[in-house]
């Protein structure tokens, strides 16, 4: 389909430049033959009534002819040599002519005559334009190889252009596609699971509600778990259009994170996770306060869940140079470094076996990697195996 598309695109660019080419060179070539002809035209007609006095610096010839045909008068360039029989003939074949005026061949050499009959004389002028028609041929040499010339150029342009404008059309319709891929995956296990358990209460209708409790609790769970998705698959589908109604104003993030880690605290205390802040005064950035919590959280919440037993989480907050700086780090098993660049990957998680465990359905990440781009913002990770996992989140200062 894209190399379709690609085909596409560089056969309409080559064509409108062709046409372009063909355009202006077509209208330089038309224009410059005109002020030949023109000029050639002028000179004819100048020759014809200078006296018989042949025009300086120009190959011409100049003959009166008598009603018999014969040539009673001629003058010739001084550049020129012509046997006066070869002249002859020539004449004759002029007086033979329909057109008054028109393009002979005199030793190999292009000619353009023009003839008046004046009773009881003609008189012929004949002007050597080789040079007239040396310079049409150069130009046209010149356009067609400046031309093809170009159009190769142009054509690989148009191919490079083409390759690196259809990429990112190329790598967002692959995202969707995986995306949808992935995510029929992720409900065909909850689905599946849901069929089952309501297949088993159907199979036993005179039982209990209290009876097949068991069953319906895993109808339950599986419900919850889509909700999950569905909800998660929503606020990636928003941050990724273009109306997704984020509101921008003055907002002071270290109040927001601090109000944030007290919603932490009863989790961290259950799961004995020892917590270390350093949070700055006072930092304004220019955000949309429900986004940077929901960022806040999913980091948050992503630290804990990954925190080896009575482990450690640090928060930093600080600003430097008009850049807001977060790390979120947490002691655990790390991350592998072949890893750490895909973890914002839709979908995409180091371990299944240990998320299955945790929760999640690995798009949190994406949505935290959403969230910061629309802020103009970067998030990256660095970790170290068997030790500890950081997340920074720069944010610029302005407003």
């Amino acid at each position: 389909m894209f190399d379709k598309l690609k085909l596409k695109f560089i056969l309409i660019n080559m064509s409108l430049l062709t046409t372009v080419f063909i355009s202006i060179f077509g209208t330089i070539y038309f224009m410059t033959n005109s002020s030949l002809n023109r000029d050639i035209n002028e000179t004819l007609h100048s020759l014809m009534v200078t006296n018989h006095k042949p025009k300086p610096n120009y190959s011409n010839i100049i003959v009166d002819v008598d009603d018999n045909g014969l040539i009673t008068k001629s003058f010739i360039s001084f550049n020129l040599s012509i046997d006066y029989d070869y002249l002859q003939d020539i004449v004759s074949n002029i007086l033979k002519e329909k057109n008054n005026s028109d393009k002979i061949i005199i030793n190999d050499e292009p000619y353009i005559f023009l003839k008046k009959s004046d009773s009881p004389f003609s008189k012929i002028v004949l002007l050597n334009v080789s040079y007239q028609e040396n310079l049409k041929s150069s130009l046209l040499k010149i356009f067609l190889f400046v031309g093809t010339i170009s159009l190769i150029v142009l054509l690989i342009i148009s191919i490079y252009l083409t390759n690196k404008s259809i990429k990112p059309i190329k790598l967002v319709f692959e995202k969707q596609k995986q995306f949808i891929a992935d995510a029929s995956h992720e409900l065909k296990t909850p689905l599946t699971i849901i069929k089952t358990n309501t297949s088993l209460i159907l199979s036993n209708p005179d039982d209990t509600i209290k009876n097949q409790s068991k069953w319906i609790n895993y109808i339950n769970l599986q419900t919850d778990r889509m909700s999950e998705l569905v909800t998660e698959m929503l606020s990636l589908a928003k941050l990724d259009s273009e109306n997704n109604n984020l509101v921008f104003t003055k907002i002071n993030i270290s109040k927001i994170i601090e109000s944030m880690i007290l919603q932490f605290d009863a989790i961290i205390f259950e799961n004995n996770i020892t917590l270390n802040t350093n949070i700055s005064k006072d930092i304004f950035i220019n955000g949309d306060k429900e986004s940077i919590k929901k960022l806040f959280s999913i980091i948050m919440d992503n630290a804990i869940k990954h925190t080896s037993n009575n482990g450690e989480i640090h928060i930093n907050l600080y600003s430097e140079k008009n850049t807001l700086r977060l790390s979120i780090k947490n002691t655990g098993l790390g991350i592998p470094s072949e890893h750490l660049e895909k973890i914002f990957e839709r979908f995409y998680r180091v371990d299944t076996s240990r998320v299955r465990d945790t929760g999640g359905y690995g798009l949190g990440l994406s949505i935290a990697k959403s969230i910061v781009e629309q802020h103009k913002g970067k998030i990256y990770a660095q970790s170290t195996l068997n030790k500890d996992t950081t997340f920074f989140i720069e944010l610029p200062i302005k407003f």
